[in-house]
């Protein structure tokens, strides 16, 4: 070898870098792991917010569609009936049509439920809101329990909002006293800007499209007896999310813990002092006065 290639092999020997030493790289691996823990909540914060703003639209839309439908029927709402055959026959016309279960049936994954043309002549709103994906809040993760397929809705209906007259439960509301709303003027006693229309409903409480609202303790008011037996999702930071009547959207957070820990029992729950429960009566219905008394 002469001098000058020696020269040249010896510098470059002096100039290359050195490469990690097993202790570096884990250091750096575990920097990177401290990092990933530390992004992490913020991402997940982050993709919630973005499903909130999603439901948010998806309920506005419905409302709007819920409107439209009054406006090409003389002002009437879409009935809102409790049955398992609800929206599916003359019988039992409702806005929506099925009935979802926790476990495995063809309803839990039948989109022509809320859009097709075969339940608009059972007062189906689906005519009007024809995309079926705003049925369904993006943060509800239930599946049917056989197909695995999602199921496609998780909104339900303020049970006082035209309940239907033959309905399992929400045809013995008409003798209550309280308000019911069968159009804009029987807003007597609650504000259409408060009154709730559309919200997401737990994923082990939903089944038809009518949300039962318990009374018990609202008037004359008595906070031992107030209860609830439908159960409002939680699908966003302990928050739901509300349509009201004049077009408006909101989400509603949880204040008392208790409401958060309630399982779905199929009946009535005693929940004495709970001001969450309180509000969904509110903003559900008013007591009845005499001077405003309504016949079906």
């Amino acid at each position: 070898m002469n001098a000058t290639v020696g020269r040249n092999v010896a510098s470059r020997h002096w100039f290359e870098p050195p490469g990690f030493t097993l202790i570096e790289l884990l250091v750096v691996i575990a920097v990177i792991g401290v990092l990933c823990a530390l992004l992490l909540p913020s991402l997940a914060a982050a993709k919630k917010k973005a499903q909130g703003v999603q439901c948010l639209g998806n309920l506005k839309q419905l409302n709007l569609a819920w409107q439209l439908y009054a406006d090409d029927h003389g002002g009437k709402y879409a009935y809102n009936t409790s049955n398992e055959g609800a929206g599916k026959s003359p019988d039992y016309p409702s806005w929506v049509a099925g009935f979802l279960t926790p476990g495995s049936a063809a309803d839990n994954t039948d989109v022509e439920l809320l859009t097709g043309p075969e339940y608009q002549k059972f007062g189906s709103i689906g005519g009007y809101a024809k995309t079926a994906a705003i049925y369904r809040c993006p943060g509800d993760r239930s599946h049917d329990k056989k197909t695995g397929l999602p199921r496609v809705r998780s909104v339900s209906m303020n049970g006082w909002m035209n309940p239907g007259a033959s309905g399992g439960v929400s045809g013995g509301y008409w003798d209550k006293a309280f308000e019911k709303y069968r159009q804009i003027s029987d807003f007597v006693l609650l504000s259409p800007s408060d009154a709730f229309v559309f919200l997401d409903e737990r994923a082990d409480s939903i089944n038809d499209g009518w949300l039962k609202l318990d009374t018990g303790g609202y008037f004359p008011v008595n906070p031992v007896a107030w209860q609830i037996t439908d159960l409002p999702a939680i699908y966003h930071n302990n928050a739901t999310t509300f349509s009201f009547v004049d077009g408006h959207a909101q989400f509603r957070r949880w204040l008392d813990p208790k409401t958060l820990q309630l399982k779905y029992t199929g009946g009535s729950q005693p929940t004495p002092h709970n001001q969450d429960v309180l509000w969904l009566m509110e903003h559900a219905t008013k007591p009845q006065s005499v001077s405003t008394n309504q016949t079906h």
